[in-house]
């Protein structure tokens, strides 16, 4: 399940914090999106474990770009809103978020995204985000 046309085009425009957090996409299709990272001692709060925030840029990432692409072609966009849950610790070395489209109107979209870390099945985060469409 992967457009390489899409991916190119996100690896392409991937700067910013997103590039700073070492954030790299792993799949990309229409209204689906797969990226990782890997975990550095940076990254983590004082006990050891990924920042949450750091999670939630990854999450944000993952989301906004399924949601960029939810209609077939690249449309602006902003994240609207989330809601995040932290379900367990993650402390990688590898970190995963993947972006799946539920639903995509003409001024937004829902997106639900998933964190696991290295080939782990279980869910470390899971979130819904609201993706708004900006060029409406």
């Amino acid at each position: 399940m992967n457009d390489p046309k899409i991916l190119d085009f996100l690896e392409k425009r991937s700067v910013g914090f997103a590039r700073v957090c070492g954030i790299e996409y792993v799949e990309a299709s229409q209204g689906h999106c797969l990226v990782s990272m890997h975990m550095e001692e940076r990254f983590k709060n004082p006990q050891g474990f990924a920042h949450g925030g750091l999670l939630a840029t990854l999450m944000d990432v993952a989301g906004g770009s399924a949601g960029l692409f939810a209609h077939g072609e690249a449309r602006p966009i902003v994240t609207q809103s989330c809601n995040i849950h932290y379900l367990r610790p993650v402390s990688g070395p590898l970190v995963l978020a993947e972006g799946i489209c539920l639903k995509a109107g003409r001024r937004s979209a829902i997106v639900q995204v998933n964190v696991r870390q290295n080939d782990d099945e279980l869910l470390c985060a899971t979130g819904i985000f609201e993706i708004c469409y900006t060029d409406i």
